[in-house]
């Protein structure tokens, strides 16, 4: 910057605009677009030479404030920090995703310094590596701490507001058939048997599963009690209210549970379902889904998909997608038939035999009371 005096000068990739305003002199980053850091500079000095006239150096008060220059990782840091309070899962993830991906790409970079051309070419080498969705829960965090640094003025404007989400695969719903259904289950190891047909026909997931205790169990009113998750080794609130919720014991439910307490290990914290030796289970069980499905001779499916098997029998039998949803934690019914619309049981001919016996007897009363 030796010898620069009002005008732009370049550092690296991007443009500075270096202009002295009310005695002291300022400097700007514009990214890496020359021509706004010219029209920005013609603009400052017309500003200038106003206040030099009026003494009022109102009109340039966000350029005269002084800069408080932090890098990516220093405001990333203080992010984290600030939201201790957080489930501890979720910083566990940030803290992931700031090591493997954000830190590399903008750790050492002053804030100030980040353009929407950085951010966009950022998005589109994650996302050669990585689902849409997993690009987009990356995004998620680099747009929180951006706002934070617009909203602490540690930045002129948010680089990553022009850049779009990537459009997300809709989940692979792959559920078995009753048939293989049953099957499966009977091909799975007989330690991991009640788990896997809790899975089946609770709806519950995985991990909330993993954190069940028999304190949540009611064998009385036939009831399990849903209210935090386990994975790897940490457990946690949902994060959602609604997946807080209260599970019905089916009597198939209900003979796997009595099954799990009579061979279970003793588990000084009372997990319902452990590994061999009495441990939490804190590593995924699709290798033993996987073993079950190939013994059994079928195509292999994720172990989540018996969340998914639950909720298209329960459709295609007639249940109620208002039941549904709420055994199965969703906030709301549309969750529900965004997911399995498919698999409701059609009632048309039932429905229209409803409506023909209500105008039936109403027809009936009317002629009643005519005589």
């Amino acid at each position: 910057m030796a010898g620069v005096k009002d005008g732009i000068w370049k550092r690296g990739n991007n443009w500075y605009i270096s202009v002295k305003v009310n005695g002291r002199r300022r400097v700007k980053s514009f990214g890496r677009d020359r021509k706004a850091a010219e029209l920005a500079l013609a603009e400052i000095l017309k500003h200038r030479a106003v206040a030099n006239a009026t003494n009022d150096w109102s009109g340039l008060a966000d350029f005269t404030r002084p800069k408080t220059r932090k890098t990516f990782a220093e405001v990333a840091e203080d992010y984290l920090a600030e939201r201790a309070s957080l489930k501890h899962g979720t910083l566990r993830g940030y803290r992931e995703v700031l090591k493997n991906y954000l830190l590399p790409a903008f750790g050492k970079m002053e804030v100030s310094d980040i353009t929407e051309e950085d951010v966009a070419r950022f998005q589109a080498d994650v996302s050669k590596n990585v689902s849409a969705g997993r690009t987009n829960n990356i995004m998620g965090l680099l747009r929180y701490i951006m706002k934070v640094c617009l909203r602490r003025k540690l930045i002129a404007e948010n680089p990553t507001v022009g850049v779009r989400q990537l459009t997300e695969k809709q989940p692979d719903i792959d559920p078995l058939s009753k048939e293989e259904l049953d099957l499966a289950l009977s091909k799975i190891v007989s330690h991991y048997g009640p788990l896997f047909t809790c899975l089946a026909w609770t709806g519950a997931r995985p991990d909330e599963l993993c954190a069940l205790r028999w304190k949540d169990i009611d064998f009385k009113r036939n009831e399990i009690r849903i209210n935090k998750g386990r994975v790897r080794g940490s457990e946690d609130i949902p994060k959602t209210a609604s997946s807080s919720r209260i599970v019905p014991m089916l009597s198939v439910v209900r003979i796997a549970l009595e099954q799990a307490k009579q061979q279970s290990a003793a588990n000084l914290d009372g997990y319902v379902f452990t590994t061999k030796n009495g441990q939490p289970i804190d590593k995924h069980l699709d290798h033993v889904w996987r073993t079950a499905l190939r013994k059994a001779g079928l195509r292999h499916r994720p172990s989540y998909q018996l969340r998914h098997t639950f909720a298209s029998l329960c459709l295609e039998n007639g249940v109620t997608p208002g039941w549904l949803a709420m055994v199965l934690g969703h906030s709301t019914l549309q969750t529900t038939f965004k997911h399995y619309a498919r698999y409701i049981k059609d009632n048309k001919k039932e429905n229209e035999s409803r409506l023909k016996s209500m105008l039936s007897r109403t027809k009936e009363r009317s002629t009643v009371e005519k005589f």
